[in-house]
């Protein structure tokens, strides 16, 4: 079994640094790295920070994304924003585009559209500012998990990574996890992949 994560920096496993905006502090254990060891197999981090939907397309036709011998392909975009579930943006139809290239390079995996996990609205964590962008990444991704008909995982509904939480999962700048966060976001996926992936033939 082979997993490739796709997204930004809450799949490339950026932590933040407290008090600080835009500064990347990437570590090995991100959500990817425990679902590796959750799931016992191989898990692809194909996470870049900072990345929209329109970035990340770029990305992938650029050739720095390989997901021809995954098994399911785990996409989680939105939170660096653009994307609206009202109206038609170029970021929408960046990540619908990228959906598409999968299953083109893809065909016999499953897809996955994760939602992103919720951003502080608390003004006291410097990277307050995203929720709004965040909630309609959400919507979105709802959306467009019941038009393709794909299986959503919903990270913003999870019960540990909500507001109030911060001080636990968001503990630099109320956007980026923990380690500890990232373990929990990596429990939640797992959950999820072991009831919905197909047995491999």
């Amino acid at each position: 079994m082979i997993l490739a994560c796709l997204g930004d920096s809450l799949t490339e496993g950026d932590y933040g640094v407290w008090g600080k905006h835009g500064i990347a502090n990437v570590q090995e254990k991100g959500y990817p790295y425990f679902l590796a060891r959750f799931m016992g197999c191989k898990v692809k981090n194909f996470g870049k920070c900072g990345y929209r939907a329109s970035t990340f397309l770029r990305y992938y036709d650029e050739g720095h994304v390989d997901v021809k011998d995954a098994d399911a392909v785990l996409l989680m975009l939105g939170t660096n924003g653009g994307m609206s579930a009202t109206n038609d943006t170029d970021e929408n139809r960046a990540y619908t585009q990228l959906i598409s290239r999968v299953r083109r390079d893809a065909p016999r995996a499953q897809i996955f559209l994760l939602t992103p996990p919720h951003a502080t609205t608390d003004p006291k964590w410097s990277n307050c500012g995203y929720a709004p962008q965040v909630e309609q990444a959400v919507l979105f991704a709802r959306a467009e998990a019941a038009r393709q008909k794909l299986p959503l995982i919903d990270i913003y509904l999870d019960p540990r990574l909500q507001p109030g939480f911060e001080d636990w999962f968001q503990q630099n700048d109320g956007l980026h996890m923990t380690e500890l966060g990232y373990q929990k976001l990596a429990e939640r996926v797992y959950f999820e992949l072991k009831k919905a992936l197909r047995p491999k033939a």
